[in-house]
């Protein structure tokens, strides 16, 4: 039996004695505590910054479409990176909008090189119209990765691909209107959550009352634990895959999500940080801990230990992660086995704690 069947096994018990010990109007308030705070301090803001950031990229791009050099494609690329923190910050928190307007997919699909390559042998001209219409494994930041970086050659093989010719202008044009795509999408996504548009921080945070889309407070909290609980799973993954647990236990450096970047660890930090501050609040004395907390304070400071053990698992893997999993792949292993704990504690005593209906996928299980 793994550790996740095992703690499944007290779950009844543990929601028993968590209900015993915190009555329903202290739960509640607790709670709407919780989902205020966490749709206007943590995901509004997190929305804002990814809106400012890509509008940042999408200027960088354009620049280096009119002014291809070092410069401009330094610019550029600093512009991506810039990018993937509240991108990655908003991956424990991806519910409402981002899931109904499937922003996920549209940003941060494993792109198809080779639909990518295809695309630009064309002659179908490269609009912002005309990208945003293609399949997500031809756009969002992925695809810009595969056209703005090398790790392996470096960016003057970069910069030659950019200038050579017709071919080097078209694939300007492809990721000046890849970053338009990206911010647009931005754009989209950050109104739905602002007061004074699509106004999903009242929908959030007024859960269980007249007039939210959420009919009862455990319907919002389900989805968040529910979220935060895969957001640990997919870190987990970018880092099982490539060191094949799931084929033999042979490295596949190819399975390395950001490797022509070598932005790997610096996303999952990101991540980590979402995982946080959803757990800790904004300020680290809020979020899931203080509900938990309430009820079982062991466990608050079990999950708070296995969120710095992520931590200082990744603080610990020397970059960039393509060649840690060749010299140092006992520290990635560290990395994934701290993420194993951690998702295990959550979608059985945490699940059982808040009363939580948990939703297993296909990739549930140690």
């Amino acid at each position: 039996m793994n550790r996740l069947s095992r703690r499944l096994l007290s779950v009844p018990l543990l929601l028993s004695l968590a209900l015993a010990g915190c009555g329903d109007s202290q739960g509640t308030t607790l709670r709407s505590a919780f989902l205020g705070e966490l749709a206007e301090k943590t995901i509004l803001p997190t929305y804002r910054d990814f809106d400012t950031r890509t509008g940042t990229l999408a200027t960088a791009l354009t620049e280096l479409e009119r002014t291809p050099t070092e410069a401009t494609l330094a610019t550029a690329q600093a512009a991506w990176r810039s990018v993937r923190e509240p991108w990655g910050i908003q991956e424990a928190l991806h519910i409402g909008p981002s899931e109904e307007l499937h922003t996920g997919a549209a940003v941060d699909q494993v792109p198809s090189t080779s639909g990518i390559d295809s695309l630009l042998a064309g002659t179908t001209p490269l609009t912002e119209q005309s990208v945003g219409e293609l399949g997500a494994n031809r756009k969002g930041m992925m695809a810009m990765e595969y056209v703005l970086f090398d790790s392996q050659a470096g960016n003057a093989a970069v910069l030659t691909r950019l200038t050579e010719g017709d071919a080097g202008a078209r694939r300007r044009a492809y990721l000046r209107a890849l970053g338009a795509v990206l911010h647009t999408d931005a754009v989209e996504v950050h109104g739905e959550w602002e007061p004074d548009q699509g106004n999903y921080v009242a929908q959030l945070a007024s859960a269980g009352t007249s007039g939210s889309r959420y009919a009862t407070q455990k319907e919002a909290v389900d989805e968040i634990v529910n979220r935060l609980i895969g957001s640990v799973e997919v870190a987990e993954l970018k880092l099982s895959k490539p060191l094949g647990f799931e084929t033999g236990g042979t490295v596949r450096p190819e399975e390395e999500e950001a490797r022509r970047s070598d932005n790997s660890l610096a996303d999952l930090t990101h991540a980590l940080v979402g995982m946080e501050r959803l757990w800790l609040g904004p300020e680290g004395n809020g979020g899931l801990s203080r509900v938990v907390a309430a009820t079982n304070k062991t466990l608050d400071t079990t999950v708070r230990g296995e969120l710095a053990a992520v931590r200082t698992a990744l603080e610990s893997i020397p970059p960039p992660l393509r060649t840690a999993l060749l010299q140092n792949r006992e520290s990635v292993e560290a990395a994934r086995a701290a993420l194993s704990n951690l998702r295990a504690t959550l979608a059985s005593e945490v699940v059982a704690n808040l009363g939580v209906t948990l939703k297993f996928n296909d990739n549930d299980g140690d």
